[in-house]
């Protein structure tokens, strides 16, 4: 850890969540442009890293690099949780999570639906189940920290909701045609902007709150 903490004095762990999500908006954009007739109620983000798309690669390499530096932002923040008086027992078990829902991401970018469609499903699980401990986690241990803003907390109550939401409804999907394909796209692009909302919003306020 004194490693990466020397490493976060040179370059501010903020910085990680910032230029992941700029490398993503990048590769995301790009693949917009290419999938001809793009709808956020038609395609999944998933249509975007796979072969029918001209830009998959693109779009799948800068979505694995995002996963490297979310990464490298979980670690900083965690720190950051401690220095600021949260358990440090707590904060390690959800960096884990964190860190667990990260590959998820790196799988979704390595194992595209069309062909690997089991380890594609697999690392969507993965990361939504991770995902949805560690921000509950990070609110529990937000939410007692006495000079920690309560609205913080309760944003990763928000985004765990979207995590949630698209998790039942992948869950029915599987089941049977109970959701149209219009509200499982649109939950799918919800819940994804959501996320990166979440690492964006705590970026910005471990930055400016030193």
């Amino acid at each position: 850890m004194e490693k990466m903490d020397k490493f976060y004095e040179k370059i501010h762990g903020s910085y990680m969540s910032f230029i992941g999500l700029v490398i993503f908006l990048i590769g995301l954009i790009i693949a917009i442009i290419a999938e001809p007739n793009f709808s956020f109620f038609f395609h999944h983000i998933s249509d975007l890293g796979a072969p029918t798309n001209s830009a998959y690669i693109i779009f799948d390499i800068c979505w694995f690099i995002t996963g490297i530096f979310m990464i490298f932002f979980l670690i900083f923040f965690t720190r950051y949780l401690q220095e600021k008086g949260g358990a440090v027992k707590g904060t390690r078990i959800f960096l884990v999570l964190g860190i667990i829902s990260a590959l998820g991401i790196l799988g979704l970018a390595v194992f595209n639906k069309i062909d690997s469609p089991t380890m594609h499903l697999a690392s969507e699980y993965v990361f939504f189940f991770a995902g949805i401990l560690y921000l509950l986690g990070f609110t529990i241990i937000e939410y007692r920290m006495p000079e920690f803003p309560k609205a913080q907390a309760i944003l990763n109550l928000i985004v765990a909701y979207f995590f949630v939401e698209y998790l039942v409804i992948l869950i029915l999907d599987r089941v049977g045609p109970i959701i149209s394909p219009e509200v499982h796209s649109f939950t799918e692009w919800l819940f994804l902007f959501a996320d990166l909302f979440w690492f964006f919003e705590n970026a910005l306020y471990s930055l400016k709150v030193k």
